[in-house]
């Protein structure tokens, strides 16, 4: 991922060294890349070049990334550490960081336009209209709205899970959706796609609000118990820790229906089982105590 992105900005000696080493640092630490690899092989099953299912891939991934580091400002969560490191905007400075994931943004909008490009005309389009649906106003940056809106006191869960649609599935909706726009995906396989990324999307945030609750730094990755501290939006704390995982197993149980009904073998859909989020495998992170 760190390859590309050089690639496509010109010799990293070029770029001004503060900004050149943030960049490394991000992207050194690159986490599971579970949206990027998704993405690249639904991509090569709906029949896109290689090199488009690959820039659509990495093009997410430096979207999600950037988010993560904006995600952590001290204006945002004020997060110590991310996938176990410390966040850039404490080890280089929130000017540093701030552009340092401007520069991903600008990036991976590039990359995400090198695979569009691949599709028919009308797909493109539609493609275009996803994007800037997934990620803009209505997407991702509103729900971040939403979840800086203050939650202190009573929350409600049907409201949580509404941002959590916005601010987490959204992203993965993009991951799932897009390269089956772009490449042959029929209007059933398409539909499915998009509902099976909201189920995830949702568990994946509801197994975060636990996680956020019960879990230490060192377990999580990064820095926990924030939701309660700044008062955001969190499941645990609108409908108790019993619940959480209920919703949880529910979420896993209908994303895994859902999953099931696309078409065509199993098999021709493993990839998809790395986004799927169950009760028992967060337990098992869970400090024995919990």
């Amino acid at each position: 991922m760190a390859g590309s992105f050089t690639h496509g900005m010109g010799e990293m000696r070029r770029t001004e060294p503060r900004l050149a080493t943030a960049i490394r640092d991000v992207l050194s630490h690159p986490g599971s890349l579970v949206r990027a690899v998704t993405a690249y092989l639904i991509g090569i099953e709906m029949g896109l070049p290689e090199q488009a299912a690959r820039a659509v891939g990495c093009g997410i991934e430096y979207l999600h990334t950037a988010s993560l580091v904006f995600d952590d400002l001290p204006a945002m969560d004020d997060a110590r550490t991310r996938r176990g490191v410390t966040c850039i905007h404490v080890s280089h400075g929130e000017p540093v960081a701030m552009l340092a994931a401007l520069a991903l943004i600008n990036r991976g909008y590039a990359m995400i336009w090198q695979g569009i490009r691949h599709a028919a005309p009308s797909n493109r389009e539609l493609a275009g209209e996803w994007v800037d649906a997934r990620l803009g106003v209505h997407g991702v940056i509103g729900g971040q709205a939403h979840d800086l809106s203050g939650w202190r006191g009573e929350q409600d869960a049907a409201e949580v899970s509404e941002v959590a649609a916005r601010k987490t599935a959204d992203l993965l909706r993009l991951t799932l959706v897009l390269p089956a726009i772009i490449g042959r995906g029929t209007p059933r396989e398409v539909r499915l796609l998009d509902r099976l990324a909201m189920l995830r999307g949702l568990a994946y945030q509801a197994a975060d609000d636990i996680k956020d609750v019960v879990c230490p730094d060192v377990t999580s990755g990064k820095t926990s118990g924030r939701d309660e501290e700044l008062g955001r939006p969190n499941l645990v704390a609108a409908e108790g820790l019993s619940a959480a995982l209920r919703r949880l197993h529910r979420l896993s149980a209908a994303g895994d229906r859902v999953q099931a009904a696309l078409p065509g073998s199993s098999s021709r859909w493993g990839m998809l089982d790395s986004l799927r989020v169950s009760a028992p495998s967060l337990l098992s992170a869970m400090p024995a105590a919990v």
